[in-house]
């Protein structure tokens, strides 16, 4: 039997009228799609301070659909279409119905071109061909033997066959479309009415694929240590979907906070829905001529140009006068955005709920503002990382921190979810990015540090001085380059016997608070008996 090797995919045309029920079978009722979706959107627990996974989010939602559906005299299958491919069937809960539900099943076969292939196995289809030369189409009755899976085998009156191997144009064609196969991911369930009914039914499911975070874009002046800071801050609600099934118009809202939830059952997964065809060439092996992949470009002709000299010549700027150097006003600060999420209170965690109906797009994302607050109040100060200072030779560079409490004569006072943001610091008529930040969960009244990316102007060094049987002494140097004075806290190792000056137990850990004069260095020394 011939083997198949080259990688084709096929465009399945249906010449399908509906499948039609056998006597005796339940009646089978199609909601196409809810009339009103509500999504409440949990974060993945187990993320971290990584991003949102863009491929499949790791969170989850629980969605309820609204759908009104006429359903007939005696026992029906109603099949709900246009659910989340994430579902988990377990968790679904359809109320409304008049004598509620007898068995619920979730259709993971969807109609695609392996789908068909599946579903007709062992099944007489319809092909068409085309005489490339003559124009001339043929039809001709098979079966298919074997697939989707590597490929597709015919069984015609002429013998075995691989489709699409012969390098004729050729088509299948469907009698009609199997009853088991949807265009969309499906929950049926099959009940039963006294009576022709139109009921108002509400289904509800938890969903894989969903996840949120905040994303915080904060706008400061000049961001020195000398001075407070203030920062209008906006933080974005985003909400991401991986699957392929989208919900507009939907009410939206979001929790924050940790939930005591376990693990789900994977959710069912159906075939892979591209057809993979493969087919060996009908020549030996020595017989199949060698082509260049990539063409032979050893006579191309050269351009004309291709041997010229190129010369970049320059002028002296001449300095302008100072009246031309001075800089245009800055710029406004940006409106507020028009729809804000509200936050609420769900026992010890807090909802975010978007006052407008939105769309929420498959495998794209959604953004609403959900916290604006324009005069927030920070410091800057230089902090170090424990493990990457001592026992190294030389200046490292601290991290510069904006620090402020979560209090409201701070200009906060509400709660901030975590998530990801920019710092951008207004330098002359421009806006530029400061650095990125992480941003934990913060509850009124608790501190908050956005770590920016590591000063090159403020360093610390740590000198061994003695070393012997008795007691270890370190020197730590901090050294200022800024033209301005800057504070910092350094943190110090538990082992320590005796602090420097200036330096306490703060929240169970020793910190040295130093201020540094601009242009300077200051030096202390700790000893550790041994």
């Amino acid at each position: 039997m011939r083997r198949w090797f080259a990688l084709l995919m096929l465009a399945v045309p249906l010449v399908v009228p509906a499948a039609y029920a056998q006597p005796g079978d339940p009646a089978l009722v199609t909601s196409d799609g809810p009339a009103r979706v509500t999504m409440t959107v949990y974060r993945d627990a187990d993320r971290g301070d990584e991003p949102i996974d863009r491929d499949w989010p790791g969170g989850y939602a629980l969605i309820t659909e609204t759908r009104t559906i006429k359903i007939p005299a005696g026992l029906s299958v109603i099949r709900f279409e246009g659910v989340s491919e994430g579902m988990y069937p377990e968790s679904a809960i359809v109320t409304g119905l008049p004598k509620g539900v007898k068995e619920k099943n979730r259709d993971a076969r969807l109609l695609s071109p392996a789908g068909l292939i599946d579903a007709y196995l062992k099944r007489q289809v319809t092909l068409t061909r085309t005489d490339r030369a003559t124009g001339k189409s043929r039809k001709q009755d098979a079966v298919i033997t074997a697939g989707p899976t590597g490929g597709v085998i015919l069984e015609t009156e002429e013998g075995f066959e691989a489709l699409r191997c012969t390098g004729l144009p050729e088509r299948m064609s469907y009698a009609r479309v199997p009853q088991d196969l949807a265009a969309k991911p499906t929950l049926s369930v099959l009940t039963q009415s006294a009576r022709a009914v139109t009921a108002t039914v509400t289904l509800s499911y938890l969903a894989a694929g969903f996840d949120w975070q905040a994303n915080y874009v904060a706008h400061a002046g000049d961001i020195r240590p000398d001075r407070k800071i203030g920062m209008n801050i906006l933080a974005w609600l985003t909400v991401a979907n991986g699957g392929n099934q989208g919900f507009d118009n939907a009410d939206l809202q979001v929790v924050a906070g940790r939930l005591n939830k376990e693990d789900n059952t994977p959710p069912p997964q159906g075939p892979d829905p591209s057809l993979h065809l493969e087919c060996w060439p009908m020549q030996r092996s020595h017989q199949v001529p060698f082509r260049q992949p990539y063409g032979d470009f050893t006579k191309e002709l050269k351009s004309d140009f291709a041997d010229e000299t190129i010369v970049v010549t320059a002028s002296r700027l001449e300095v302008a006068p100072a009246a031309f150097l001075r800089t245009a006003p800055p710029p406004p600060p940006p409106l507020p955005p028009a729809v804000v999420a509200v936050q609420e209170d769900l026992g010890d965690l807090k909802l975010y709920r978007v006052p407008e109906r939105v769309d929420v797009k498959a495998k794209g994302q959604k953004q609403v503002a959900m916290i604006v607050k324009p005069k927030a109040e920070f410091e800057l100060i230089y902090k170090n990382d424990l493990a990457g200072y001592y026992g190294a030779r030389g200046f490292h560079p601290l991290f510069a921190t904006l620090r402020s409490r979560n209090e409201t004569d701070k200009g906060l006072g509400v709660p901030l979810p975590a998530g990801q943001g920019a710092v951008f610091e207004q330098v002359w008529d421009q806006n530029l990015l400061a650095g990125e930040i992480t941003v934990a969960d913060r509850a009124v009244g608790e501190k908050i540090e956005w770590r920016l990316p590591r000063s090159n102007q403020v360093q610390l060094s740590s000198e061994l001085v003695t070393n012997n049987a008795v007691r270890v002494e370190r020197r730590l140097t901090l050294s200022n380059a800024h033209n301005y004075d800057v504070a910092a806290e350094i943190k110090l190792p538990e082992s320590i016997t005796t602090l420097p000056e200036n330096a306490r137990r703060v929240d169970g850990e020793n910190i040295w608070f130093v201020k540094v004069p601009a242009n300077d260095r200051v030096s202390a020394i700790y000893r550790i008996d041994q």
